[in-house]
């Protein structure tokens, strides 16, 4: 390019959320805003909607909030909310902001500190390095062992396994460390014994 020094301009603006209405480009024209707080590069598609190409904005306040060109947003821009700690993922719909991939977030069963907000799930070392657990798809949170989503009368323990008859058949327990002739390990109560697993 430094061959041949020719100098091609767009309809532009250096002002951020300066958008560019239908009567200034045509249909497939380009006009480019260079503002640092909410640039972008938009054009007027076949339905005569002024789309934006550009960057997902971030910040605490939804792009062009304060318009200095045309209002609006574009279908489908993107914007990173910083106004909470949670710093949603949002897309414009047409009509409103909505959340991407935030449903996992904002569900109260999963929100909880004992599920996986929290670090309850990861923190032992213990649990995860043995694999029987998560490998089979089984959840330990806050103590309780939760299976093919049917909760068991369950614990786990750090000294040894507790007498059997406190517990009911096919309940589960998991010992962390190693005490006397139990190791460390997944056990089922089978009849009226614990069995490793």
């Amino acid at each position: 390019m430094t061959s041949t020094p020719v100098v091609l301009l767009l309809k532009r603006s250096g002002q951020s959320s300066d958008r560019p209405s239908g009567t200034v480009v045509q249909n497939g024209e380009l006009a480019i805003a260079v503002g640092a707080a909410d640039p972008g590069l938009y054009f007027e598609d076949s339905a005569g909607a002024i789309r934006k190409i550009g960057p997902s904005h971030y910040g605490t306040t939804a792009p062009n909030s304060s318009p200095v060109g045309l209002a609006g947003n574009s279908v489908g821009e993107l914007w990173s909310d910083s106004s909470t700690s949670e710093y949603y993922l949002k897309v414009w719909t047409g009509s409103a902001w909505q959340k991407i991939g935030a449903a996992f977030a904002d569900s109260a069963s999963f929100a909880t500190a004992a599920t996986t907000a929290g670090s309850a799930v990861l923190a032992s070392g213990a649990v995860q390095a043995s694999g029987c657990i998560l490998a089979s798809g089984a959840l330990i949170a806050s103590g309780a062992i939760i299976a093919s989503g049917t909760v068991k009368s369950s614990d786990i323990g750090l000294s040894g396994l507790p007498a059997p008859t406190t517990y009911g058949s096919g309940a589960l327990f998991y010992q962390i460390q190693s005490s006397g002739i139990y190791p460390a390990g997944l056990y089922i109560k089978v009849s009226n014994s614990w069995l490793a697993v």
